[in-house]
């Protein structure tokens, strides 16, 4: 008899680093000065993400060309109104000392222009890599377990593992933890509270099962 299972584990482990992702953009109904303003708002943000990144308290600062498009609205006849020129950067940055996660969004909450995308909280690779063996040994662990209870169930309580399918590397989820803006000293900083980060693997796993002396 042939039993098919699918086992799960996970693992949960403090946030190591966050990838916070970001806009940076003006609107307006001449082309000229909507790009120069987003230009000299990009070089001004860029200033911030080298200096996160400047002595590794964090990684992959990036940001994207400048993209410039027009919007045409139109009211509730059909009339076309002022062409909106649109001119938008977008960017992102991997923080990895934490303590400057509140005082960086702090600076960016007041700057006209830029929007706060997401924070997308991780571990770091070589921590995934190293929580890769025991999350798997507990997904298989898991599958051993449900097919000897259904092979028990059945009366056929030996088993022995004829395949195993990976559904692909440990995946990772994590939720948005509670934000609190607070002003020290005149400058505004973001209380964090960030979740954990869970690591979960699944395995399914196919056993051949017998009855003891067959």
């Amino acid at each position: 008899m042939d039993i098919s299972v699918v086992g799960t584990t996970s693992v949960t482990l403090p946030a190591e680093c966050v990838v916070i992702t970001l806009s940076l953009s003006f609107t307006g109904p001449d082309r000229d000065t909507v790009a120069r303003d987003t230009a000299q708002l990009a070089e001004r943000v860029k200033a911030e993400l080298d200096a996160v990144v400047a002595d590794d308290g964090g990684s992959e600062a990036r940001l994207s060309a400048l993209r410039t498009w027009t919007n045409i609205p139109y009211d509730n006849e059909g009339k076309p109104g002022q062409p909106q020129h649109v001119s938008q950067v977008r960017g992102s940055v991997t923080i990895k000392d934490l303590t400057r996660v509140g005082p960086f969004l702090g600076s960016l909450a007041t700057t006209e222009g830029v929007q706060v995308e997401g924070l997308n909280w991780k571990l770091f690779e070589a921590t995934m890599l190293k929580l890769q063996p025991e999350v798997l040994a507990g997904a298989f662990a898991d599958a051993s377990r449900r097919a000897q209870w259904i092979a028990e169930a059945a009366g056929r309580s030996v088993l022995e593992v004829s395949s195993i399918e990976d559904n692909g590397a440990p995946t990772y989820g994590f939720a948005r933890g509670k934000m609190a803006m607070a002003m020290a000293d005149g400058a505004p900083s973001f209380d964090l509270d960030p979740e954990d980060v869970e690591v979960t693997a699944t395995l399914g796993v196919k056993f051949a099962a017998r009855r003891p002396g067959e």
